[in-house]
């Protein structure tokens, strides 16, 4: 499981240390520093399976956009260089990055590895040859190769959707565009029992059947391979006495949330049949297009994802999510879902040049929900508006 981010001149930080947990929850002001530490991941990821040769970091894949190697250098510190170390339970890899204007690759200008055993280190004329060599902290290069992202960017509803034909496509995509083909090809993969809706046989299929009708009573799907051709047509209902209708008829909540849950059923069941390390599964705004009810149960939902053996990383505007992961902590029904020490919240505040406020703060929460403290604009936009409502 990763257990620490730290990033120097990348971005908006000139220096970042980012603890994990099996849940961690990124929240703060817009362009603060939250998609950073998502793209931060998703960069390696997308280097290690698009391209794992590749002289550097590849900026710009199927994950994350991000241009040249020059715009994304800590601009205020005005290094020519940046650097991505990942600390996981069996090591630690460290990426240093050479900025060069107008590169679509950040090369690697070294990467370093530690172990409890060993210790490796490849400049740049070697790093070609990294995922082949020996003493790696094999859990934490899995972990990035099998990584779960799902971007704020959903494709949302569609008439038709793609079948992936790339035998490493082990997810919904980052967008979600590949969610109904990987219904439709794992519908048979067993979910653990811990993240098995008790309303369901423990199929894939069944299990986001179940979950989706939690979160929209009555609703389902259907999911249909167009002969001779790499496409699905998926049909969903709102109601069990309605017929099946075209995404587009139905409303986006379903088509934005139906990514989430796959994402992270898939994920759990893939890693007890391959018998992997623990998942890891990265998602920005789970909420998006769910009313609060909805919202809440997303918390709770991905707190049980996280209890069940994923590791998992959200980035969130909604208080409501939040409130939801408290409920899991505290209980819902009488029962703790999750345990509060491993629930990680952070709170990312815009740069101050002075140096003065961090960047930075973490509240903790308790075995109640109870957080130990709440910075100003962290979610208390409700309390400012009441109270000026009512003249406080």
């Amino acid at each position: 499981m990763l257990q620490q981010i730290i990033l120097r001149h990348f971005k908006c930080f000139e220096q970042l240390r980012l603890p994990l947990a099996p849940l961690t929850l990124l929240s703060g002001l817009n362009a603060s520093g939250k998609s950073t530490v998502i793209q931060s991941l998703a960069l390696l990821h997308q280097t290690m399976t698009e391209n794992p040769g590749s002289p550097g970091l590849v900026l710009n894949g199927k994950d994350v956009t991000l241009g040249s190697a020059d715009e994304i250098v800590d601009k205020i510190s005005g290094r020519d260089s940046f650097t991505i170390k990942i600390e996981h339970s069996e090591g630690t890899i460290h990426w240093r990055m050479q900025v060069e204007a107008n590169e679509l690759i950040a090369p690697f200008a070294a990467i370093q590895w530690e172990t409890e055993d060993t210790r490796g280190q490849l400049s740049h004329e070697d790093t070609r040859t990294f995922l082949s060599k020996p003493g790696l902290p094999i859990g934490l290069v899995e972990t990035l190769q099998s990584l779960t992202y799902i971007s704020a960017d959903r494709i949302g509803p569609r008439e038709t959707y793609q079948a992936s034909s790339s035998t490493q496509q082990t997810g919904v995509g980052a967008r979600g565009e590949y969610t109904p083909w990987f219904i439709d090809t794992y519908e048979d993969l067993l979910i653990p029992g811990a993240m098995c809706h008790p309303g369901a046989t423990p199929m894939l299929k069944r299990q986001v059947e179940a979950w989706l009708d939690a979160f929209f009573p009555g609703s389902g799907f259907e999911i249909e391979r167009l002969p001779r051709t790499n496409l699905l047509v998926m049909r969903l209902r709102t109601s069990s006495a309605t017929n099946y209708h075209r995404p587009v008829n139905v409303g986006y909540g379903l088509s934005h949330v139906l990514p989430v849950i796959t994402a992270c059923l898939g994920a759990v069941g893939l890693a007890q049949r391959d018998s992997q390390v623990a998942p890891l599964v990265m998602i920005e705004n789970p909420e998006l297009h769910l009313h609060p009810a909805g919202q809440s149960a997303m918390g709770v939902f991905l707190a049980r994802a996280a209890a069940t053996g994923a590791q998992v990383i959200i980035e969130t505007h909604s208080d409501h999510i939040l409130n939801g992961i408290r409920r899991a902590v505290k209980g819902v029904e009488g029962e703790p879902i999750l345990q509060p020490d491993h629930v990680a919240i952070h709170f990312f505040q815009s740069r101050d040049d002075s140096g003065k406020r961090p960047q930075l703060i973490s509240p903790v929460i308790d075995a109640q929900g109870n957080l130990d403290t709440w910075p100003p604009d962290f979610f208390d936009q409700y309390e400012k508006d009441v109270g000026s409502l009512i003249g406080w």
